[in-house]
């Protein structure tokens, strides 16, 4: 279904706990996972959004404050635990593996970005503080209040995944209309950014991707930047634009071929290409559909 509608590439995370592990840039069409991976490690995930849920986290509150301090304190201590595991391990080619040390060790050495998911602006910075002591690359996702603190995500240059258009606001006083507006305002703020469409109900809607880009310009982003947030900018984000992300020589033949502009509800996707096949675009949905008009047709008169 996702594939029908013209999203041909995804990244796949897993969650759960503070440090939920790595994510993978995989196609949508292949017979064996080394056939779907495009990027079988892409980034290490720590879940700051999921800390201190159920508390309030505006300005003010110390009680959320100590709690990240905490979570923070946490990290560090992990950190530091496998900096020493691979000390050990040079010194001593016979110290016992232990897999959760090893899939560290690139975080560490600045190979892997890590992304941390997080919305409120306490979360933000202690993030940002957090990573910039342990000098280790980061991308925001979710990133709610990320216009809040845009000249500290600037000045660390991390780029923000937003996490969906359609939310609803986190606070009472905020503006209906700021989760449509995130991508608008970080545009405006010179950060760079581009635009997921998880959510809570995981990837049964990914497939709306486009209408997410498609809100983000009715409220203020330029069309050709809407296009870009889920296209070519989620690529370098995720490090794969040399192959992916844009139409240009030397890179995979990925793409679609649409009846209009693809972000408009009613543009159909005719046909789609991952690095130059032709991929099936049939799915449950359109054999739903097919189904039941015959049906209808058969009781017509």
């Amino acid at each position: 279904v996702t594939r029908s509608n013209g999203v041909l590439l995804a990244l796949t995370a897993p969650h759960g706990g503070l440090i939920a592990g790595k994510s993978a840039v995989i196609q949508l069409d292949g017979w064996t996972w080394e056939d779907m991976a495009l990027l079988p490690a892409a980034a290490m995930h720590l879940e700051w959004l999921r800390v201190g849920r159920g508390h309030n986290f505006d300005d003010g509150d110390d009680g959320p404050a100590m709690l990240h301090d905490e979570v923070a304190t946490k990290l560090r201590q992990t950190f530091a635990d496998a900096r020493a595991y691979a000390a050990s391990r040079k010194a001593d080619p016979e110290y016992p593996l232990d897999a959760r040390w090893e899939a560290l060790q690139p975080v560490l050495a600045g190979k892997l970005p890590v992304v941390i998911h997080a919305d409120e602006l306490i979360a933000i910075q202690a993030a940002v503080a957090f990573a910039d002591q342990e000098k280790v690359k980061v991308i925001l996702h979710g990133g709610y209040d990320a216009p809040l603190c845009a000249p500290l995500l600037k000045k660390h240059n991390i780029p923000v995944v937003v996490a969906g258009v359609y939310r609803l606001p986190r606070r009472r006083g905020d503006d209906y209309d700021a989760s449509y507006s995130l991508p608008a305002r970080l545009h405006e703020a010179g950060i760079k950014f581009c635009i997921s469409s998880a959510g809570r109900f995981g990837a049964s809607n990914v497939r709306n991707l486009p209408y997410h880009a498609a809100t983000a310009a009715a409220y203020g982003l330029p069309a050709d930047e809407a296009l870009r947030s889920i296209t070519l900018s989620q690529a370098e984000i995720l490090g794969v634009a040399d192959r992916v992300g844009s139409l240009a020589a030397g890179k995979d033949a990925t793409l679609i071929i649409t009846t209009g502009d693809p972000l408009e509800t009613p543009t159909q996707v005719t046909a789609a290409y991952i690095q130059g096949r032709q991929v099936d675009l049939t799915d449950r949905h359109k054999r739903l559909w097919k189904k039941y008009e015959e049906k209808y047709k058969r009781q017509q008169p």
